[in-house]
């Protein structure tokens, strides 16, 4: 589905700040030496946030 052209830039908007705060929450459970919880194929898996961070830097994705 295509967007509206005047709703191109609030989508990008929201878009943006769904990234930082995702950003935000791994830096902080990061810091507090926390996993988050994924759901992959039906398995739940728990992986360090400081492992996400560190893919992240590299480019590879953990999904």
């Amino acid at each position: 589905m295509a967007l509206k052209p005047e709703n191109v830039e609030l989508f990008a908007k929201i878009e943006y700040g769904l990234k930082l705060a995702i950003q935000r929450l791994y830096e902080q459970k990061a810091a507090n030496n926390e996993t988050a919880v994924f759901v992959i194929d039906g398995e739940v898996r728990h992986i360090s946030a400081r492992e996400i961070l560190e893919k992240q830097k590299k480019g590879i994705s953990i999904l």
